[in-house]
């Protein structure tokens, strides 16, 4: 049965973003999205990633496929500077880069949150002020905000489903400033 779960994550998981709980140092944290056949006019299949470089200090990214072939992609560092029981926050530094365009983004400053509500479920988001690389003119700030379930833990893994809503910059979403979101996530341990 695990086996079956942590397949069918990694095929069907859909959302996720970063929030502000660190890998931790050897930790892998992997969030995937698909949009399946494009089904979802603005959505997009990506896959997030995160490895804990120290306790408080990861490398993460991600690389989205989006429906009209301008797959984009971010690298940065991400540091948390505070724990506690109940919230954990970080912050990061990264840019965005289009295949097909020459545009790269500036993603910072950037506050990222996780706040404990019980062992099992949490709430995780981002604020994510965002600028064009060349001239450093903001565009804006994007939002997002999930709620975070465990879903499955072992000794080697972590298995999360997450469901919320996304505040974008670069489009609007069809209905409202929010565009609903879901995801697995999986965090590999060292």
């Amino acid at each position: 049965l695990q086996s079956l779960v942590f397949s069918i994550t990694i095929i069907f998981a859909s959302g996720g973003y970063d929030h502000g709980t660190s890998a931790g140092k050897g930790n892998f944290d992997l969030s995937l999205t698909w949009n399946p056949f494009n089904y979802f006019i603005k959505g997009q299949s990506y896959a997030v990633m995160g490895y804990g470089l120290t306790n408080f200090l990861d490398i993460h990214g991600y690389y989205s496929f989006t429906n009209n072939d301008n797959d984009n992609y971010y690298g940065g560092f991400l540091y948390q500077f505070y724990q506690s029981k109940w919230i954990d926050l970080s912050t990061a530094i990264g840019v965005r880069k289009y295949r097909k365009q020459k545009t790269m983004h500036l993603f910072f400053p950037q506050l990222l949150y996780t706040v404990n509500l019980t062992e099992k479920v949490r709430i995780g988001g981002s604020i994510v002020d965002i600028k064009i690389y060349d001239s450093m003119t903001r565009i804006g700030t994007a939002l997002d905000t999930f709620l975070i379930f465990k879903i499955l833990e072992k000794k080697n893994y972590i298995v999360d489903f997450t469901i919320g809503g996304f505040n974008p910059v670069m489009w609007e979403p069809d209905k409202g400033n929010w565009h609903p979101t879901y995801s697995i996530d999986i965090k590999l341990k060292a």
